[in-house]
């Protein structure tokens, strides 16, 4: 069975191994068999080149399609420190293991790319030449779409990347139009048709979509949805989104009749459910029910826009007349950060699944300044924390992106606690009988059953 090739990108080091496992998980494999064959340190240090052993082409294929932070995977074919090494690895390369690839009629490219340094076109002939001295492939070489294309990466180790030097040679398992990184640029907010003043860029969207397991038919909600990036992210995954906002003039958009369906229309996919809802009353808007895979949203928390609720500062509120009410835009009020997560969680305990997840943002300072309890993470009974990861913003903040899975039902969580507390009065009932009893064995018994004072 062939090894193949990790090959990340240089972009948000401590997400691409985070975002590595959870695809590893999706796909119910087992990280200690697929990092087998790299040391250690590979993941330790965050190396930008990682050999694993996957169970097929197909999987190779599937986690290359959904990887954010993976630019390829390549099935390998010989690697080594240097360029003598990777030959000499070659050279042990078994005839059948590249005979389906020896057929006159195959049309090939050997493309080679310098990781960690600039090579020159002289320098990638030399490189060029090794190889096919001992793969020589005798059909025809064709650059553009080839039936196959081959990868010669000569990494060499700098300051930013602790990757040893390396040498590798693989086989493109897919087109690069077949891999997730595609979505980042296709998806890139200059090219946005409807933005807002704190629209997520779309790398981060696409990542928290990946760390939320949404695939073909998940049912997905974001609570805050604004212009709609997350769910554009989402969607691409093959979600069905439900989006909900307390600002009816987002949802709405601009006179010219751009608004967030409009985001999904550029990009042709499928249109959202959009609702005009105040999170911290979700549940008197929707029935109490545990209907989605996944809840991923960015709160709002006053940085850039404040977070607002129904409800007015002012002790007496006039009704609205009728005359208004159609047009009537209600009235909001500050919607402290501690209860926007309180509610956030309280709804994903109550409206996802058994198994889903919940990915939120959460902005925190980092500033001498800071009070002891920022970034404090808040918790529920029913929700378990799966991951932590921080993007630093600048010297005084960072965002953290953390994700929770449901274990259990609120009403499962209340009745356990119940059990819980009645286990603990009898158990305190039996300790106090038998606690009696003795005390009642030691007055019969007189004196001499007594315990001696230890004297000291």
């Amino acid at each position: 069975m062939p090894l193949y090739l990790v090959t990340f990108v240089y972009r948000l080091l401590e997400f691409r191994y985070a975002e590595f496992d959870i695809i590893l998980d999706l796909l119910g494999l087992d990280p200690t068999l697929v990092y087998a064959p790299s040391p250690p340190e590979t993941k330790e240090q965050n190396h930008s080149h990682l050999i694993v052993d996957l169970p097929s082409e197909v999987i190779a294929a599937e986690i290359q399609r959904r990887a954010i932070l993976i630019e390829c995977i390549l099935e390998l074919w010989g690697h080594g420190k240097d360029a003598d090494e990777l030959d000499a690895n070659l050279a042990a390369l078994p005839p059948a293991f590249s005979a389906p690839y020896m057929h006159p009629d195959m049309t090939w490219s050997l493309l080679v790319n310098g990781s960690g340094k600039t090579l020159t076109m002289a320098e990638q002939d030399l490189a060029r030449f090794r190889v096919l001295q001992r793969v020589p492939f005798p059909g025809p070489i064709k650059l553009k779409n080839p039936q196959q294309t081959f990868w010669l990466l000569d990494h060499g180790a700098d300051n930013l990347d602790p990757t040893p030097d390396h040498m590798y040679l693989g086989r493109a398992i897919a087109s690069r139009q077949a891999r997730g990184r595609e979505w980042v640029g296709k998806g890139d907010l200059k090219r946005r048709t409807y933005l807002g003043p704190t629209s997520l860029d779309n790398e981060m969207a696409l990542l928290m979509a990946s760390f939320a397991h949404v695939q073909q038919g998940s049912m997905v909600l974001d609570p805050f949805v604004g212009t709609g990036s997350i769910l554009v992210a989402c969607t691409q995954f093959g979600g069905f989104c439900v989006g909900t906002d307390i600002d009816i003039r987002i949802l709405r958009g601009k006179k010219d009749g751009k608004n967030p369906a409009s985001n999904f229309a550029q990009y042709g996919l499928r249109q959202p459910e959009l609702i005009r809802s105040d999170n911290s009353l979700f549940s008197g808007h929707f029935r109490s029910l545990s209907l989605y895979d996944a809840i991923v949203c960015d709160p709002p928390y006053g940085i850039r826009a404040g977070a607002r609720q129904s409800g007015s500062r002012r002790e007496v509120v006039a009704p609205v007349p009728e005359h208004m009410r159609a047009d009537h835009i209600p009235q909001t009020r500050p919607y402290a950060t501690k209860a926007v997560m309180n509610d956030l969680l309280k709804v994903a305990a109550h409206a996802l699944k058994v198994g889903g997840r919940l990915v939120y943002l959460l902005p925190v300072d980092i500033s001498p300044e800071a009070g002891p309890e920022e970034g404090v993470l808040p918790t529920h009974r029913c929700l378990d924390l799966v991951c932590v990861r921080d993007q630093k913003l600048n010297s005084k903040l960072i965002r953290k992106m953390v994700v929770m899975r449901k274990r259990r039902d609120p009403k499962e969580a209340v009745e356990e606690e119940m059990m819980e507390e009645k286990n603990e009065v009898k158990h305190g009932e039996e300790n106090a009988e038998e606690g009696g009893k003795r005390e009642e064995e030691e007055i019969e018994a007189g004196p001499e059953m007594k315990r001696p004072h230890l004297v000291m």
